[in-house]
């Protein structure tokens, strides 16, 4: 499903926030989806399945942290969240409380837009159309960059061919 966006919407945000959004969204309703369906929780052919919306933002958070967590990428735990299995028993903990009190689906989405934004923030929007992997955005000390810099410099100045009329390290 594609959704248009309104003038304002493309005039506001940089067109790779509005990519990596959408792509972002379309790559976890993919996921949820498998998830679903392992889970043998797809409806028959011709049928409809009816989920919480809030639920399904949930689950989108779900996958997103357990993908997060499968490539190595802190993200999650310098931002104090949850773990991917937390916040499955999460959703699990609200639907069964929703069985007996419909109103405990009130809860239900909040983690998710937590986790997007994590994801808005955190991320650098380019990198998975561009380099095919999620890229964490780092505010770096610049004195530790210059020294690390040099390090590596010094480790490897016999491996640099000099520049012209330059003295050799």
């Amino acid at each position: 499903m594609v959704a248009e966006l309104s003038p304002e919407m493309i005039s506001e945000h940089p067109p790779e926030l509005i990519r990596f959004v959408s792509d972002e969204a379309e790559r976890d309703a993919d996921e949820v989806i498998q998830l679903l369906t392992v889970a043998g929780l797809t409806p028959l052919p011709g049928e409809t399945a009816h989920f919480p919306p809030g639920m399904l933002l949930d689950l989108a958070a779900f996958v997103r942290l357990r993908r997060w967590e499968a490539s190595g990428l802190s993200i999650s735990r310098e931002a104090r969240l949850p773990s991917a299995a937390a916040v499955l028993w999460h959703v699990i903990n609200y639907l069964t409380a929703a069985v007996g009190d419909p109103s405990a689906l009130s809860v239900a989405g909040d983690f998710a837009k937590v986790v997007f934004d994590l994801a808005v923030t955190g991320c650098a929007w380019t990198a998975r159309p561009e380099l095919g992997a999620d890229i964490l955005l780092d505010v770096i000390d610049e004195d530790l960059l210059v020294e690390t810099f040099a390090q590596l410099l010094w480790t490897f100045r016999h491996d640099i061919p000099p520049v012209k009329g330059d003295t050799p390290l």
